[in-house]
């Protein structure tokens, strides 16, 4: 019984096996532009494989949906930092509504910046490669827009340009 068995499992897969199609793996070489002309196929390369169909991708629709520096403030408030140095330290404090603060240290070290707005108010102030300046930024509510450069210039001079 047990050989009867083992013969039908033999039969089975011996079925499988002649019903399936020989597969081919792809050649591990990249096929690049022949220099003999049109027509030229290498040795290298496997014989074609059976393709698999595959459904087609359609994105979904979405909403574009704009990130808070880019969407107009209404009564809220934007504090945005880039910091590449170290040892900085920027305090943003906003009261208030409307307000947009960027602080920019670039190449910088050991720096104090603090902001503190009141409403309303618009502020962007950069600094570069300065190092131990102490900055405050205060506007009470309404108050003009500030734009600041704070530069140290290589012949070690400091450029302040409002």
């Amino acid at each position: 019984m047990k050989n009867i068995m083992s013969l039908r499992a033999g039969l089975i897969g011996v079925s499988m096996l002649a019903s399936c199609q020989a597969g081919f793996a792809q050649s591990a070489y990249i096929t690049q532009v022949n220099p003999h002309g049109a027509g030229y196929t290498s040795t290298l390369t496997a014989p074609p494989t059976q393709t698999v169909p595959v459904s087609q991708y359609t994105p979904s629709q979405t909403a574009f949906v704009p990130t808070p520096e880019l969407a107009t403030p209404r009564n809220g408030n934007i504090a945005s930092t880039l910091q590449i140095g170290s040892y900085n330290h920027v305090y943003q404090s906003q009261s208030g509504g409307s307000n947009v603060s960027n602080v920019g240290i670039l190449g910088g070290n050991s720096n104090n910046v603090g902001v503190w707005q009141g409403g309303h108010d618009v502020s962007n102030l950069v600094l570069v490669n300065t190092q131990g300046l102490p900055i405050a930024v205060l506007q009470p509510p309404g108050a003009a827009p500030i734009n600041m450069l704070i530069a140290r210039l290589p012949n070690g001079g400091l450029l302040i340009k409002r």
